[in-house]
């Protein structure tokens, strides 16, 4: 009960602001367009966004969030999950790379971001 009445004051507080309530349609869209390009900068070698990487990361964490309002959680796993999958590239990247080395924050955020996207995805079942 808690993340729903968290998801419908976030709906509110979006539609009652006269900047983002316009906005609030292209959350779906957007966050998935970031998170798939920041998946993408870690799997395409040559591939690198430099400074615009910092908007990107922004614009996929102001739109998740307007993507809580709209409740739908089946595309808030996959927002999560495309963020899981883009830690879980890391690690691997990380311990078979150059200098092969164990990224203890990679992993804990592969455990996160994973298990939110577990939950979420449960959500979206149950409604």
């Amino acid at each position: 009960m808690g993340f729903e009445n968290v998801c419908k004051s976030l709906k509110n507080y979006f539609s009652n602001n006269k900047i983002l309530a316009p906005l609030q349609m292209y959350a779906l869209p957007v966050t998935l367009a970031c998170g798939a390009l920041m998946v993408l900068q870690l799997i395409i070698p040559g591939f690198s966004l430099g400074w615009f990487y910092t908007l990107v990361k922004i614009a996929f964490y102001l739109f998740f969030f307007m993507l809580l309002g709209t409740e739908n959680f089946l595309m808030i796993a996959i927002a999560l999950g495309l963020r899981a999958v883009y830690f879980l590239i890391d690690e691997i990247q990380a311990l078979v790379g150059e200098y092969s080395y164990f990224s203890m924050a990679s992993l804990i955020y592969v455990i996160v971001f994973g298990f939110l996207t577990y939950l979420a995805y449960m959500k979206s079942i149950k409604k």
